[in-house]
Order: C-alpha cells, then sequence, then structure tokens
C-alpha cells in the first residue's frame, strides 16, 4: 500500500520539490529509493521486518519528479493507539540528508503527525541514537523535534570510546591498566568466536548476568535468529583462559563507523582478574582494524535501569566520553 501525504504546496514551506510517501507493511520498498548514507542496522528493510510488528509505516521523502532518491526515511510502529520507532530495537528515529533543511524537516513532520492521528494515534515516542554516532545530524533532529512540540522524556549518558591510532593502554586508569597486565601474565586470550553455537552464547550470557541480578532484554530464539540472519552484524568474542571463557560479549555493528558492545558478561569466577578490560581492549584493536571510528559501550544502568555510578565509572576508566541518548514524545 503506497500512500502520498498530502501537501497544500501553495503554503508549503519545502524549498525543494520533495514528496512525502508512506508504505504499509512494507520496508523493503526502500530497496526502490537510491540513499547517499549507509542506513543504521536497526532501520535497513530486513532489521525492520525481523522486529516482528503486526503494523509497520515506512516514511519516506523523496524528490517529486522522479521518486528515485530517499532524502530522508523513518519507520513508525503501531503499538495499540501509540506510534513508536523503534519497535524492538536499541534505536530507530529519523535518518536525513544532511542538505534537508529545517523548514523541509518541520514540513514532513507535520504530515507525519496529520497521517498518524488520522489513523487513530495519539502519541508519538522515538527512541534517537547516541549523540556521538553522528553530531552534527543528530543536533539537527532533536532541534526540529523539540521545535515540533517533541519532549524529551529520558536524557542519559551513553559512554563511547574513540577509536584512532592511540593505542588502548594509553587511555587507561593506572588501576585498570593494572588488571589489564594480570590478564596478560595469565596468558588470557582475546579472540572472535566464529560461527558460535547459539545456546552456548545465551547459556553464557543470561547465567552470568542473572548472578548480579540482570534480566536479559532479548530472548533465545531472537539471539539465534539475529546470529543466523546478521552474522555480519551480529559478532561474538571472548576472552579465554585456555579453553574456559572468561569474559564474553555479543557486538553489533550498527553502522559502517560503530561498534556496539551490546551485551557483555563476565565469568564470575574471574572477576579478580577483570577480563572485560582486556575484552574491550581486543574490541579496540579489532575495530582500528574494521575502520570503525566508534566503540560504544551503552548506558550504564542497574538491573531496574536506574543510573549505575560505578558502571559509568568503570567504562570511563576505561578511556570512555559520554554522549547523550535521547527518548521523545508527542501526544498529538
Amino acid at each position: 500500500m503506497t500512500l502520498i501525504i498530502p501537501q497544500n504546496r501553495a503554503n508549503s514551506s519545502y524549498s525543494r520539490e520533495y514528496k512525502a510517501l508512506v508504505f504499509e507493511n512494507e520496508p523493503e520498498v526502500l530497496h526502490r529509493f537510491r540513499l547517499r548514507w549507509a542506513s543504521w542496522l536497526f532501520n535497513t528493510p530486513l532489521h525492520v521486518r525481523h522486529q516482528e510488528a503486526s503494523q509497520v509505516y515506512t516514511f519516506v521523502l523523496t524528490d517529486s519528479l522522479t521518486e528515485s532518491e530517499a532524502h530522508g526515511i523513518f519507520h513508525l510502529f503501531v503499538q495499540e493507539n501509540k506510534g513508536v520507532s523503534p519497535y524492538r530495537a536499541s534505536f530507530g528515529s529519523f535518518e536525513v540528508a544532511e542538505y534537508v533543511s529545517h523548514a523541509d524537516f518541520s514540513e514532513w513532520l507535520t504530515s507525519i503527525e496529520l497521517f498518524a492521528k488520522n489513523l487513530g494515534i495519539n502519541a508519538l515516542e522515538i527512541k534517537h541514537y547516541p549523540n556521538c554516532y553522528n553530531p552534527a545530524r543528530s543536533t539537527f533532529i532533536r532541534r526540529g523535534l523539540v521545535r515540533h512540540g517533541f519532549g524529551i522524556i529520558q536524557s542519559i549518558d551513553n559512554q563511547f570510546i574513540e577509536v584512532n591510532e592511540t593505542d588502548f593502554e594509553l587511555g587507561l586508569h593506572v588501576s585498570e591498566r593494572r588488571r589489564l597486565r594480570k590478564c596478560m601474565r595469565a596468558d588470557f586470550r582475546f579472540e572472535e568466536w566464529s560461527n558460535p553455537p547459539a545456546q552456548e552464547v545465551y547459556g553464557f550470557i543470561q547465567h552470568n548476568r542473572q548472578l548480579l541480578g540482570y534480566s536479559l532484554s532479548f530472548s533465545f530464539e531472537q539471539l539465534n535468529r539475529w546470529l543466523e540472519v546478521f552474522p555480519n552484524h551480529f559478532r561474538v568474542f571472548c576472552v579465554k583462559d585456555a579453553d574456559t571463557i572468561a569474559s564474553l560479549t555479543l557486538a553489533v555493528r550498527v553502522g559502517e563507523k560503530v561498534l556496539y558492545n551490546f551485551c557483555p558478561a563476565d565469568n564470575l569466577a574471574y572477576r579478580t582478574f577483570s577480563p572485560s578490560v582486556l575484552l574491550n581492549k581486543g574490541l579496540y584493536e579489532y575495530t582500528k582494524n574494521e575502520g570503525v571510528t566508534i566503540l560504544d559501550l551503552g548506558v550504564s544502568v542497574d538491573a531496574k535501569g536506574f543510573p549505575k555510578p560505578s558502571l559509568s565509572r568503570f567504562k570511563h576508566n576505561l578511556g570512555a566520553k559520554d554522549s547523550e541518548k535521547y527518548v521523545f514524545h508527542k501526544a498529538i
């Protein structure tokens, strides 16, 4: 189903000849359009499809004449009377070309809101990516949403490490450098676990995180699907003591320049070694070789979702910086 979102050209503030299209339950339609940038994994048609929402609308800001290029994309998932982005992912939100003006973005937002309102949706909630992923575009989208009446219902610091030619050890606090050397002296090694059995990975993460009071935000079936459908994006890395796993993480290649350390877990028998320091060193070296510039360590919260200062302090000791991550909401 393809719809053209109504626009009153006489009153339009568009500075270019744009057309706003929307497609129902057809995220694959994005393959029809040329994009001048690489989309975030969570906004790709395949990932949107595997979020398994019963109803999703894909909005495309395209050129009026040829309808061949996408200048902006957005997926809105219907959840009862609420429109959310994403449905099951770390973030969704808008992707907008650099040349789209604030006036054009505002016009597009107005058309999306009117469309959603006509569907019976009475609120929109958008989880945005961390600002460090693309500071200029992230700021543009945040300002556009706020000017359009969206409120920020959650603002939380997300930790990340800038990947460059600097050695990982130079960014470490003295305490973490000491723990890293302890792991090295014990001959622990970092490696990628190729074609890992999903059951073993899930079991390790679930067991060791539950010992700390954390539940998992995904099921075994979801993990298995990620590893099967997105083998180049969902990767498993670990630190081993001989054949024993001391630390492990499920990492996600969110974009060309971003690797997300999504779900780390330590074997608690090795806590005195703090093997996660070696794990992050290995991830840093991996990202450097892959041309990645952002190693995303995620937010620092406890089992109830509240800020956990000790965790953020540990990440800062690894050389991490803070970056804002927002959730926007608007009643319509």
